[in-house]
């Protein structure tokens, strides 16, 4: 999969990121989200930051993730917006991350949404990530809420990334709708 998403050409990114956002803005859990995270695609993932330039987006603040610390396992979230200069410096991974106080930093439970890469995922709301397990530790947090669960979580890959079954582990959290450049999927409650 990972090899198939580093062969797109920047034109079928271009399509694919713009064809998401098409879906990803008819979602009532994105029309109701103030605070979004989203991410900065590597190797081929598909852009979800797109989204952004949207009429709708224009009352919502974003967040990229951030690895707080040198040997940080869970991701912080920094705000982020594309046309305010945002200045960004490159992580231990070489992933791009806006350079802001910690201060400004947030928790995954502070978002109403998380827009999270996949390498793979399947029709019941699992994916396989990139192996770091650093949206894991995140969101360890979700499996024992009761009530409302801070962020919603929608994974957001190409429409090949799709297999019939994704290896699981015990702290694996299904996602609740899946997004392609073709369509969204609501997978779990």
């Amino acid at each position: 999969m990972r090899q198939q998403r580093r062969n797109l050409s920047a034109e079928a990114l271009y399509s694919a990121a713009v064809a998401l956002s098409d879906q990803l803005v008819r979602l009532n859990h994105f029309q109701r989200a103030r605070h979004i995270g989203l991410y900065w695609p590597m190797q081929g993932e598909i852009s979800p930051l797109p989204i952004m330039q949207y009429p709708i987006a224009a009352n919502k603040h974003f967040y990229l993730p951030v690895l707080a610390g040198r040997f940080a396992r869970s991701l912080r979230f920094a705000p982020f917006h594309p046309n305010a200069n945002a200045v960004l410096r490159h992580n231990r991974f070489r992933i791009p991350e806006p350079q802001v106080s910690p201060r400004q930093y947030r928790s995954v439970r502070e978002l109403d949404l998380l827009i999270l890469p996949l390498v793979a995922f399947d029709a019941e709301g699992y994916r396989l990530g990139m192996g770091g397990g650093f949206y894991d530790h995140s969101l360890a947090h979700l499996p024992h809420r009761r009530s409302w669960r801070r962020p919603r979580l929608i994974g957001v890959g190409h429409a090949f990334q799709e297999v019939p079954h994704v290896p699981r582990e015990p702290w694996d959290i299904p996602l609740g709708i899946v997004c392609t450049e073709k369509a969204c999927y609501r997978v779990s409650s």
